[in-house]
């Protein structure tokens, strides 16, 4: 009963009745109150691929770490939540992760972790949750950060909110005494001033679950509080229709639909690979091409673009030791075999006047 006080928990009030009873019975054998849960005691967090997809199971109530009672009430721990993920994300078999849900919720503490986790990963896969049962408190607060909600016309959702419970402990079986700098260690349920100090802890957790089941289903956490039900549950059609969920579906039809979007996904990927190649060697051609230093290194460039994968400014910061080539004709191959004339003073002693000289080498014949 020790774990079940002053723990937060994000739970259906039901099953926490239901948690309380069971801790009660110490007189009983775990598989005695297994039984009566209709729970079995083996573990069943365990990650199954159907095609491409990764199913995840959240069923029962949600706890931190694995104990004695998770196991007894049939719950999942987030801890393991978070290996199963972690493990079906990085997998490159697996194309979309579908969080099968049927839990009432759980433990505060560890739910919003998991759920930051689930809500950052978007992007790198399709990420579902499926409520084909109860999708409530913690149990939603991890649905909401999938990148979709898809419910059966029977599954109930909401049920947003925290709560803690506390019990009177027997004065005559427990003394307790609280260092007296630290007055506020041990607020006193049973006063006005111990309850508020206590609510305010509650209104704060709560404030928290809000915040960021808004943030995962991109809407305001006054949207929330006002239209999400304070609290309460929603089935099947009018979560759809609050906003909680997305849409109904059946499981078998999510596994399928995913299926299929693999394939599209995959096709689309290459599709789209294909263009961005070609519109990035574009995008390379230009920037070397229009350079300023590539002005009589063109077939150098050229060739550097061709025959090799090496980016535009590397390309250029090779142009740069280049020489710039000199530029050869038709006209300048068959002057550069021309020989000059010699061209001398006249040897007699006689002063020529211009028109002599000018006579003289028009005389000449080219190649004479």
């Amino acid at each position: 009963m020790k774990l079940m006080q002053k723990t937060v928990w994000a739970i259906t009030p039901e099953m926490l009745s239901s948690m309380i009873a069971i801790a009660h019975q110490t007189n009983r054998t775990p598989e005695a109150i297994a039984k009566e849960m209709g729970k079995d005691m083996k573990n069943t967090h365990a990650v199954s691929v159907r095609g491409g997809v990764a199913v995840i199971p959240v069923t029962g109530p949600l706890f931190r770490h694995a104990n004695l009672l998770t196991a007894v009430c049939g719950a999942t721990s987030y801890e393991l939540l978070a290996q199963d993920f972690n493990k079906a994300l990085n997998d490159p078999n697996i194309s979309a992760i579908l969080f099968d849900v049927d839990s009432p919720g759980g433990e505060v503490n560890g739910c919003s972790e998991l759920a930051d986790m689930i809500y950052n990963a978007r992007g790198k896969k399709p990420i579902l949750a499926y409520a084909s049962g109860s999708c409530c408190s913690g149990a939603y607060w991890i649905a909401s950060a999938c990148d979709k909600i898809m419910a059966a016309d029977t599954a109930i959702l909401g049920s947003i909110g925290v709560v803690s419970i506390f019990e009177k402990e027997d004065e005559k079986k427990t003394i307790e005494i609280v260092s007296s700098q630290s007055p506020n260690k041990r607020p006193d349920v049973e006063t006005e001033e111990g309850k508020a100090k206590i609510q305010a802890h509650i209104d704060a957790l709560a404030e928290v679950f809000i915040n960021k089941v808004a943030l995962h289903r991109d809407i305001s956490p006054k949207n929330v509080i006002e239209n999400f039900g304070g609290g309460d549950v929603f089935v099947g059609q009018n979560a759809v229709r609050i906003g909680l969920a997305d849409s109904l579906a059946s499981f078998e039809a999510i596994i399928s639909d995913l299926n299929t979007m693999e394939k599209s996904f995959m096709n689309d990927t290459l599709e789209k690979t294909s263009v961005d190649i070609k519109a990035q060697e574009r995008e390379r051609m230009s920037q070397v091409l229009s350079a300023e230093n590539v002005k009589g290194k063109e077939a150098t460039a050229q060739a550097l673009l061709a025959k090799t994968d090496l980016s535009a400014s590397d390309i250029l910061a090779i142009l740069e030791t280049v020489p710039v080539a000199k530029q050869t004709n038709a006209l300048d191959v068959a002057m550069a075999e021309i020989k000059n004339p010699a061209i001398t003073p006249s040897a007699e002693e006689t002063q020529e006047t211009p028109e002599d000289v000018a006579n003289r080498i028009a005389s000449y014949t080219i190649g004479g």
